[in-house]
């Protein structure tokens, strides 16, 4: 028997060419795996940066609207922190019963609320804020907040009982 006649017998094995070119293929693959998990885990924590975002402003809003729903209508006066505010960017009232003059404001890119000479950040990304009174004891509030790449905004108009 020559050499070539076993060689063609017993061909067990992968050439070099075959196994080079398996992991070029496997590689391939991975990287395009590697990259969608990527892709995946940026977009998570952006979605859930959003969602914190969007609670905690929400929770800001609330306040804002409980607050002047308790509060006494002819102590409510709309103003700017700042002249480098917009205008009718604060909110300061009494609430009944009288516990006090609550102040909300935009500050930068922040809102704030003073209550009792300690003033509390409730929530970051403002955009910017917006008081205003529309007819006899109703007051709207206008908030939009955002990042470079995403705003929203809330919009509600409160009726003062008292």
């Amino acid at each position: 028997m020559s050499i070539f006649h076993l060689r063609g017998l017993n061909k067990k094995g992968f050439t070099l060419v075959e196994a080079l070119l398996s992991v070029a293929f496997l590689s391939i693959i991975g990287m395009g795996v590697i990259y969608f998990f990527k892709n995946s885990l940026v977009s998570m924590h952006k979605t859930q940066s959003n969602i914190i975002l969007r609670d905690e402003s929400a929770s800001a809003f609330e306040n804002i609207l409980n607050d002047l729903r308790q509060s006494e209508d002819s102590s409510i006066v709309i103003d700017r922190f700042s002249e480098s505010n917009l205008p009718n960017s604060l909110i300061s009232f009494v609430m009944v019963p009288s516990s006090g003059k609550i102040f909300y404001y935009q500050d930068g890119g922040s809102l704030f609320i003073k209550r009792n000479n300690s003033a509390k950040k409730l929530c970051g990304n403002l955009v910017s804020i917006q008081f205003s009174s529309s007819d006899y004891k109703t007051y709207s509030v206008l908030m939009k907040l955002g990042n470079s790449k995403e705003n929203f905004s809330f919009e509600s108009s409160v009726f003062v009982r008292n």
